[in-house]
């Protein structure tokens, strides 16, 4: 199992906005993956202010660049993207192995 995070830097004040376009882009994700892919946005309680992460559970490195072709050709995927770079200053993504959970 691998973790996919989506780091991102809002603009300041903007971390709803940036949490907003997350959730609207999940909708259609979730619409062309299925039910089975977890998923949760996370926002900051200590750290840099206006820091928002989107997180993605897939079984392996191979499952999540499958699934990436299909979500980022999707034109609402696309169009829902548009917005935020707007409202966000920066971002990384970060790839990690799950090894327990509990």
């Amino acid at each position: 199992m691998i973790i996919v995070r989506f780091v991102c830097q809002a603009k300041f004040g903007q971390a709803s906005e940036v949490v907003a376009g997350f959730k609207r882009s999940g909708e259609i994700v979730r619409t062309l993956v299925g039910p089975h892919v977890r998923a949760r946005i996370l926002t900051d309680l200590s750290g840099p202010f206006d820091t928002v992460v989107q997180e993605v559970e897939m079984e392996s490195l191979t499952e999540w660049e499958r699934l990436r072709t299909v979500i980022f050709s999707n034109p609402q995927f696309q169009e829902a993207e548009a917005a935020l770079p707007g409202v966000i200053e920066s971002g990384q993504t970060e790839y990690y192995t799950l090894e327990a959970a509990w």
